[in-house]
């Protein structure tokens, strides 16, 4: 059994995520674990999931990163 703990790390990592998507994330949870962060959501668009990303490895290293963002949205169809 893990112990997981809301913790201010994970508070600035998912305001962080929230502002630099302009809260286009949905059902954002952001947990830290043996210390890891894992963020959890999901997203309409791959562009949205990248600056999710980018705001999450502005704070932590990639090592302590554990990402399990969603892209949701409709595909694209090339004509």
């Amino acid at each position: 059994m893990q112990l997981i703990e809301l913790t201010p790390l994970t508070e600035r990592v998912a305001d962080q995520i929230l502002r630099s998507t302009h809260g286009r994330i949905r059902n954002l949870e952001v947990e830290e674990s043996l210390g890891r962060v894992e963020v959890r959501g999901e997203v309409r668009t791959r562009y949205t999931k990248q600056l999710a990303l980018e705001a999450a490895l502005n704070m932590l290293t990639g090592d302590r990163l554990r990402e399990r963002i969603v892209v949701v949205g409709k595909a694209t169809r090339l004509h």
